[in-house]
């Protein structure tokens, strides 16, 4: 049974009661659900373009799409699984760019970079463990780029944006079933990719 803005109570979901006072004119409504959810949109973007500032740009251009969907807007899920959706389709497109594949074709040697903060301490072993988590970073992060695009979308969802196998099925509409599968074999996928990089790691 689907939702509608009838059945939806504030208490279930406070998102989708704002996106309806936006939708009958409240600006304001629209300032908070930016402010609450914008960071979690530039960390999902950089997931799949790996650059802070790209990241941003969809971020913006996220809520862009978000503000122009209002007048058409019903609620008949969560309103985070209607906003991963237009985000997955945002940061999709990006990454299927010619130019942008072009600009991330990997090369022998290339680190990625992570604006992320690194600790100068490791907690199992000091600087050399820090750097072979470091290497296993990287070598994820690209191999991450190279998988399949559904495995690769469900694997971000559920490993990084850590959503349940339900959430992950509503927002890219499919069962659970399939969920579970992609991300199976999305690990399989990155383990494969993975083992010529770091053979001596894996094989621990």
């Amino acid at each position: 049974m689907r939702m509608t803005e009838e059945t939806v109570p504030e208490a279930l979901d406070a998102d989708a009661q704002l996106m309806l006072r936006f939708k009958a004119g409240d600006t304001e409504a629209f300032d908070q659900l930016f402010s609450k959810h914008t960071r979690a949109m530039i960390n999902f973007a950089y997931r799949f373009v790996r650059d802070r500032q790209v990241a941003e740009e969809l971020a913006q251009e996220i809520f862009l799409r978000v503000y122009e969907a209002a007048s058409g807007y019903r609620v008949q899920s969560r309103f985070t699984t209607w906003l991963y959706r237009i985000a997955t389709n945002v940061c999709l497109n990006e990454v299927r760019k010619p130019r942008f594949r072009a600009a991330h074709q990997p090369l022998s040697g290339q680190q990625a970079q992570d604006p992320g903060p690194v600790s100068g301490r490791s907690q199992n072993g000091g600087p050399q463990r820090l750097l072979e988590r470091q290497a296993i970073s990287r070598a994820l992060k690209e191999a991450l780029d190279r998988i399949p695009e559904k495995q690769r979308v469900a694997f971000i969802l559920n490993k990084y944006e850590e959503l349940s196998y339900a959430e992950v099925a509503g927002i890219m509409k499919i069962s659970e079933k399939a969920v579970k599968s992609l991300i199976h074999r999305g690990k399989e996928t990155l383990a494969q990719r993975l083992r010529p990089l770091m053979p001596e790691l894996l094989d621990q």
